[in-house]
This record gives structure tokens, C-alpha cells and sequence, in this order.
């Protein structure tokens, strides 16, 4: 395959500690609550000096900053509490400049592609949910990080749209980013392209698919360490070079596909801590506990949809007009203008 023949070529940046942490491979339920700023032990205050350039003594400092860039910002209205600031100074690894930015596209996400998050609350995605196509697994990997896995196969497009998929998607992601233990670590995906078919890539669009890259890379308080491409088939080039173009230097050296090997796969995550159906030692494939807690945040996640730019009235400068060089590529809609 194409994008598995490049794989050689790209330099290994996602195993960057082989040092184990106290809590690699903790099974850790995800209803545990929210940790105080100051809740961390010293290992994870640690953590984030040395990963984040994060410093207790200078952290109210650095909140207030970006707090005072926010509250400076022409019709932007969204949370100013530490909680919700440090989620972005942390992805940002405390750049004052790129976590405002970051901050002006969170809030942008909903008016630039308000289809993707028709969804956005539990409530709306039980019956998506019930598919199985995503799931948080309950121990952590080898570097203390949370793994997201996602069935692409499982789609059944008689009943979901992408955009019904991209709002379940985001829940996981606003999951994960409660914990502040992820927002120091970073999360690991795993991407399972089995039984992913024509008839699903025809429903993907060139500005769908620049959505979910910007999402992940761009526009989300989480940073992606690692991303691995499983079981995939010769259509995932197509997939892939519909991709490429929009995904920064970065997030590609940090993509590994395996195929069908397994043993490839384990290199980096532990069977210790898989599903049976990828080699691993825990019971199958089942995502009702992260259902279960998502379900039970829905008032959090109706406070989420007021972190808005008011009457859309979104800054001109804050996305680069976009162009691809493959829209033949564009399976439905069109590109954007």
C-alpha cells in the first residue's frame, strides 16, 4: 500500500520514553471525577514542566493571560474559568498566542460546520453509541495516556451521517479532555479501517474530511501522541490522500498503519491492555461504560454549546483559505469557497 510503504521513511517521533510511569497500565474507570488543578501528585506536576514547560508557581499567571487575550476578543463568549483556559495552554504547551488561537477556533467550530454538532449531546446519540464504533479503553498505555479506538467498519450509512459520527466523536474527545491527567500525556487512537467500503468513502467530502483533521489537530484542546491505522485495505490510500494534504508534518510522523499485523500493533500498545479482537488480553470490544458517564454529563455538555462567537461574527483571519489539489477526490459536496 501507498501509505504503508512511507512508513519507512518517516522519523520515529512517537516513542519518545521507553522510562515506565507509575500509572502505565492502571485500569482507570472513567467516572473517576474531575481532579482540582492543584490535585496532581507530584509525578504528573513533574509530567507537565518537563512535557508542557508548565511551572506551579507561574500557572495563575499564565491562566490570566490568556484569560485577559479572551476577554479582550470581539464577540467571543465562552468559559473564562482556570479549568477551561488550562486545557489550551496546556495543547499549546503555554504559547500564549497559539492557545488564544486555539481558544478562537474551538469557538468557531460550531458556526464554521454547524451540521457536525446537530448531535452534540448524549441525549441526541444513543442509537450511534449502539453501533460500537467508538470506545475509551479502561487502562492506560505504557506512557500513563488514555486510548481512543474507533471502528470505522461498524458505520452503518443507512442510518448515520458522517456528521452524526463527528458529534459522537467530539463527546469522546470533551471526555477525555476532563481529565487533566490527558491534558498533560496526550491520547493515543487506534483506527480499525476493517470493513470500511466504497459505499462508506462515498460519503465523505472533501470539507468533512478538513473538519476532522482541523479538529484533531488544530482546533481541540488534546494532543494526538500517536495514531495507528489498523487492518486497513487498499482503499485507505484513497482515504489517505484525501487526507495528506490537510494534515500537518507533525501529525503524519505521528501516524503508524499495521494492517492485519497485530504483532506490529503491540510494539506500541500492550495486548495487556487490548480487546481480544486486536490480540489482547481484555474481554471484547464493548463501550457501554464510556456510554454510561458520557450519559450522565449532559448538562456539561449544553453549557459546551454557549463557548461561541456571537451573531457568527468570526474574525476573517482565523483560517487560511483552504485549497486541495485532489478535488476529484471530493466524494460529496464541494469544495469550499
Amino acid at each position: 500500500m501507498e501509505a504503508s510503504q512511507g512508513e519507512e521513511s518517516l522519523p520515529d517521533v512517537v516513542r519518545e520514553a521507553e522510562a515506565a510511569y507509575e500509572e502505565s497500565y492502571i485500569l482507570e474507570p472513567l467516572h473517576s471525577p474531575i481532579t482540582n488543578i492543584e490535585g496532581l501528585n507530584d509525578e504528573w506536576q513533574k509530567r507537565a514542566q518537563k512535557e508542557l514547560q508548565e511551572k506551579v508557581e507561574w500557572r495563575q499567571r499564565d491562566i490570566q493571560a490568556l484569560r485577559d487575550l479572551v476577554e479582550a476578543e470581539d464577540n467571543l463568549c465562552c468559559a473564562t474559568d482556570d479549568q477551561f483556559l488550562l486545557k489550551f495552554l496546556r495543547a499549546k504547551k503555554f504559547d500564549y498566542e497559539k492557545a488564544f488561537k486555539m481558544v478562537q477556533r474551538y469557538c468557531a467550530m460550531r458556526i464554521k460546520s454547524p451540521t457536525n454538532f446537530a448531535k452534540s449531546l448524549p441525549s441526541q446519540c444513543a442509537s450511534i453509541f449502539d453501533c460500537q464504533l467508538q470506545n475509551i479503553l479502561p487502562h492506560r498505555d505504557r506512557l500513563a495516556r488514555r486510548i481512543l479506538m474507533f471502528r470505522s467498519g461498524k458505520w452503518d450509512i443507512t442510518t448515520t451521517t458522517p456528521e452524526d459520527i463527528f458529534s459522537c466523536n467530539y463527546l469522546c474527545l470533551e471526555l477525555l479532555a476532563r481529565e487533566q491527567k490527558n491534558q498533560i500525556s496526550g491520547i493515543v487512537a487506534i483506527v480499525d479501517m476493517a470493513d470500511f467500503g466504497w459505499y462508506h468513502m462515498m460519503q465523505l467530502s472533501v470539507d468533512y474530511v478538513k473538519n476532522m483533521v482541523s479538529l484533531i489537530q488544530s482546533t481541540f484542546p488534546l494532543r494526538f501522541r500517536e495514531i495507528h491505522i489498523v487492518n486497513e485495505s487498499y482503499l485507505f490510500d484513497v482515504v489517505f490522500t484525501l487526507m495528506k494534504p490537510f494534515l500537518t508534518e507533525k501529525i503524519r510522523n505521528r501516524i503508524r498503519f499495521h494492517g492485519a499485523d497485530l504483532d506490529s500493533l503491540h510494539k506500541y500498545i500492550s495486548p495487556s491492555i487490548l480487546p481480544e479482537e486486536y490480540g489482547g488480553e481484555q474481554p471484547p470490544f464493548d463501550n457501554s461504560d464510556m456510554v454510561r458517564e458520557i450519559n450522565q454529563m449532559e448538562d456539561y455538555f449544553v453549557g459546551l454549546q454557549s463557548n461561541i462567537y456571537q451573531n457568527h461574527l468570526v474574525p476573517l483571519d482565523l483560517y487560511e483559505k483552504d485549497s486541495h489539489p485532489l478535488p476529484a477526490y471530493c466524494m460529496s459536496g464541494t469544495l469550499p469557497d
